[in-house]
């Protein structure tokens, strides 16, 4: 990757209105020229899409402006990659190969100036969440995306969808009342070795320093529209700012 890599997470195109996902592609189209001004990379993680399935000839119509704006930042040199997060984790061969993008299913490591950083969504790091971590794997297993891809796209996408929406509001509600559980997930990572872990899930920006160490929540471009850069081994935590005269 660059030097300097952009790294978003959540903005969880297709749930909202048409005037909320209006608002999350202008927002998103402006900071991708800022990370093709500076020639930078960008780093989803996770749940940029609040569903995703790859039917081998079917791409969700809904989707077509992020996959523009995706093809438009690769063709100016930009490096994407993409974790998987919780919302959009059946990822494949289109993101892949027609897109050029790096999926990783789980997370990324980063290595700047000697200092280690690991990039996850965060579903699962969390205590507890058994019964997710399990369906997590189910999910997943190659035998069911198969299976699912049976179904057609006019029956598998509003089910998806209505899925969707339920996992939106169990984990994200759930956990924003009861604050950021990550932090402890990501001190357990720090006694492992990482000098830095950014995260998403839980929709709450924050930056916290610990002996050196350095956590990062990037929040959620729904409302917040926050995002982290990380250049030289150091994180900041930014918000983007609409231009009302655009």
């Amino acid at each position: 990757m660059s030097r300097t890599i952009y790294l978003i997470s959540d903005a969880h195109l297709g749930a909202g209105s048409p005037e909320q996902e209006a608002r999350k592609l202008r927002m998103l189209a402006a900071l991708f020229r800022r990370v093709a001004d500076e020639k930078a990379s960008l780093a989803v993680l996770g749940d940029l899409f609040d569903f995703w399935f790859e039917y081998r000839s079917v791409v969700q119509i809904e989707h077509l402006e992020a996959v523009r704006l995706l093809e438009d930042l690769r063709s100016r040199g930009c490096r994407i990659s993409m974790v998987a997060g919780n919302h959009d984790f059946w990822l494949g061969d289109f993101i892949r190969r027609r897109l050029g993008i790096e999926v990783a299913m789980d997370r990324l490591v980063v290595e700047q100036d000697g200092r280690r950083v690991l990039l996850a969504h965060g579903d699962g790091l969390g205590p507890g969440d058994l019964g997710y971590k399990l369906l997590k794997a189910v999910l997943r297993f190659p035998a069911n995306i198969w299976l699912y891809r049976l179904l057609h796209p006019d029956l598998g996408i509003p089910l998806a969808k209505w899925f969707s929406r339920i996992s939106r509001d169990h984990f994200t509600k759930d956990r924003c009342l009861k604050g950021d559980p990550l932090w402890q997930a990501a001190r357990e990572k720090f006694r492992q070795g990482f000098d830095a872990v950014v995260l998403g899930h839980v929709h709450l920006p924050s930056l916290r320093q610990e002996e050196g160490k350095t956590y990062c929540n990037l929040g959620d471009f729904i409302t917040h529209f926050t995002y982290g850069r990380l250049r030289g081994g150091m994180l900041t935590l930014e918000r983007m700012e609409e231009d009302i005269t655009t």
